[in-house]
């Protein structure tokens, strides 16, 4: 059976003739991984809940993803191309935060500098720690790939 991808789901006149390589993945393919990634997500919260932790879901959820993959549990090939379109759409993530904004206007004026603050700062240290994990984990994977490469030669 012949799986539909994006790109076939999506032509149309106005879209470029290049399609993005993550676009011509099966859509089926796609929303398995986004499943596999929502459900670890989903036992980080339970986690979280069960042992009453002091961070968020997210954090718990992060960590997990990052033991699972480093024993093999989950293999990075399972989850990549989900996260990869994940990553693509982040921006609509943030359309609640701005309707948030709009609904708490009186907040905003009364404390929007330290919510600027907040903002500016969380942002640089998302933005900063994952450059660094994405650095560490390319070396990772360099290492990986030659110990490899190197072993069968």
């Amino acid at each position: 059976m012949n799986l539909p991808t994006f790109q076939q789901l999506l032509r149309h006149k106005l879209l470029p003739h290049k399609i993005d390589p993550m676009l011509q993945q099966p859509l089926v393919k796609i929303l398995l991984q986004i499943t596999l990634i929502g459900v670890v997500w989903g036992s980080a919260d339970i986690l979280k809940k069960l042992f009453n932790l002091p961070m968020s879901s997210g954090i718990v959820g992060l960590f997990l993803m990052l033991g699972l993959l480093l024993t093999g549990v989950i293999k990075p090939n399972w989850v990549n191309i989900g996260a990869k379109f994940i990553l693509g759409e982040l921006v609509l993530l943030f359309i609640p935060l701005m309707m948030s904004i709009t609904q708490y206007q009186q907040l905003f004026f009364a404390k929007g500098w330290q919510l600027m603050i907040t903002i500016v700062v969380s942002t640089a240290l998302v933005m900063l720690s994952s450059a660094i994990t994405f650095m560490l984990g390319n070396r990772v994977k360099r290492a990986l790939y030659r110990r490899t490469h190197h072993a069968h030669h």
